[in-house]
């Protein structure tokens, strides 16, 4: 069954982001909590102040995809089509990080390159290339952020019900000049 994706765009100053989103304090305890927490390369703790990543780039392109679950006949049907378009977006800002030369493609989430991801063993990232950030493993507060800048809430699914829909939010961060 097919499924509706929308998508919502705009370009924000990174000083604006910084000033009005980023908490990195806030977004490493709710990483903290996530069952997921410092198994992938994409999630904090890192080995680098997320501030100062931030400080090397100017815009920052905010892309969201809002996915509709609202054909779904399961909450697991729902999940599996999130994934499937997560890895469609994550790839897809990849590829606009190319077209500008010294730009970062952020993720939606984390990383999901390995079925095992070689932090677990205590060894380097497999893939790099693929590799991205979220935008919360990085400190911005991406909820708020969509809140704010298009008018919607994120929705969640309890593992039982289906939620109207998903969203995918990821975008380029573009070097400063």
């Amino acid at each position: 069954m097919k499924h509706k994706i929308e998508r919502f765009e705009t370009t924000i100053p990174v000083s604006e982001l910084l000033e009005q989103y980023f908490d990195f304090t806030l977004t490493h305890s709710k990483c903290s909590q996530c069952p997921g927490y410092q198994k992938t390369w994409s999630c904090p703790d890192f080995d680098f102040d997320p501030a100062d990543f931030w400080s090397q780039f100017s815009q920052f392109h905010l892309i969201v995809d809002r996915v509709s679950c609202a054909s779904a006949p399961t909450a697991e049907d729902a999940q599996n089509w999130l994934f499937v378009e997560k890895t469609r977006f994550d790839a897809e800002m990849r590829q606009l990080e190319q077209q500008s030369p010294g730009s970062y493609g952020l993720a939606a989430q984390e990383c999901v390159a390995c079925k095992k991801c070689a932090r677990l063993s205590g060894h380097p990232c497999v893939h790099p290339e693929i590799m991205r950030y979220g935008l919360e493993s990085i400190g911005i507060l991406a909820v708020k952020l969509v809140e704010d800048k298009f008018g919607f809430s994120a929705q969640w699914s309890d593992g039982v019900s289906v939620p109207d829909y998903y969203l995918l939010i990821g975008g380029v961060i573009l070097k400063n000049k």
